[in-house]
């Protein structure tokens, strides 16, 4: 929720601060130095400066903070950034829509889709649609499920795919899968050769663990805590990639989704069936008060074609959506 001290200030910036203060202000943000940004923008660093004073002087805002020699943002400079980048993600779909006109309508289409879909599954998908649709842009973020449900929600987006459960209004949802999570290990582990594997199985190995932020490290936790098993927790990561990373490399064993399991099978990291069963349960998400473009229909349609292959091909043991 936007707080009015934050639409406020977004307000005045939008009546007072003109595009290419915008533009300084967000590649700055981005960034994080002056020069950086002056070469983002293909314009000198002065100039960056020049622009980032006058947007302090018409908000009567310090965005930056100047006493170690460099621009540092302040609170002010960071709540704003927020609302701008919305402004732009908004601006960038209205440039698109007029680029399909002009083209005849070839379409476009803006996704975001969690880590564990978005390195492996969803650029084979691209790769399979674009060969039959290929005037259509297509632009992929690669977001945390509650922002990709926040962009969903505000209709910044055709759709996202990220993992239950969901809470915002304004937003449809069905399901894209409902896997199990499996325990990655080094292809040299001792539990390589086994089948299945327990908790209690666990206790003497380096574990590498998704971080809190995630809704999978919150259901592993649960898990070991019901059994009664204590960890060796090593290492964690925000992506389940790079935990599957770190075991390929032999600093540990962790839970990873089966999407990025299969990504790894050819880099020494074998998969092996966990219990009790840790759902994996993704969904697709798109504005509810948008119907889906024939577009995002047709791209959904070659996803879960090769959702379904992955099935197939990784023999996994629970179904993988519908």
């Amino acid at each position: 929720m936007i707080s009015p001290k934050t639409s406020m200030i977004s307000a005045n910036y939008e009546r007072r601060v003109n595009i290419r203060q915008l533009e300084a202000f967000r590649a700055l943000m981005i960034v994080g130095t002056a020069k950086g940004a002056a070469k983002l923008l293909g314009i000198s660093q002065p100039a960056i400066s020049k622009l980032i004073e006058q947007s302090e002087k018409n908000l009567k805002l310090t965005l930056f903070d100047r006493s170690r020699g460099r621009l540092t943002p302040t609170p002010e400079a960071r709540l704003l950034f927020d609302e701008v980048e919305r402004a732009f993600l908004a601006l960038n779909k209205v440039h698109e829509i007029a680029s399909d006109i002009k083209v005849a309508n070839a379409g476009s289409l803006t996704i975001a889709v969690l880590p564990a879909l978005g390195l492996g599954l969803i650029p084979k998908a691209v790769a399979r649609f674009h060969l039959v649709h290929i005037a259509t842009r297509i632009s992929v973020s690669i977001q945390t499920s509650a922002k990709i449900e926040e962009w969903a929600a505000t209709q910044q987006i055709d759709f996202g795919i990220a993992e239950f459960p969901f809470a915002r209004l304004g937003l449809d949802h069905e399901d894209f899968c409902r896997v199990e999570y499996v325990l990655g290990v080094p292809a040299s582990h001792p539990l390589a050769k086994r089948r299945v594997v327990k908790p209690e199985d666990l206790a003497n190995s380096p574990f590498i663990s998704l971080t809190s932020s995630t809704v999978g490290r919150h259901m592993i936790d649960q898990v070991f805590v019901r059994a009664g098993v204590e960890r060796n927790m090593v290492l964690e990561a925000q992506f389940a990639a790079v935990v599957a990373s770190m075991i390929a490399e032999g600093l540990g064993i962790g839970l990873i989704d089966p999407f990025t399991a299969a990504e790894f099978r050819d880099k020494g990291v074998v998969a092996l069936r966990f219990e009790p069963r840790i759902e994996f349960h993704v969904g697709i998400l798109h504005p509810t008060h948008r119907p889906m473009s024939r577009v995002a229909r047709e791209f959904l349609t070659v996803l879960r074609a090769c959702r379904n292959e992955l099935q197939k091909e990784f023999r996994l043991e629970s179904a993988i959506g519908v």
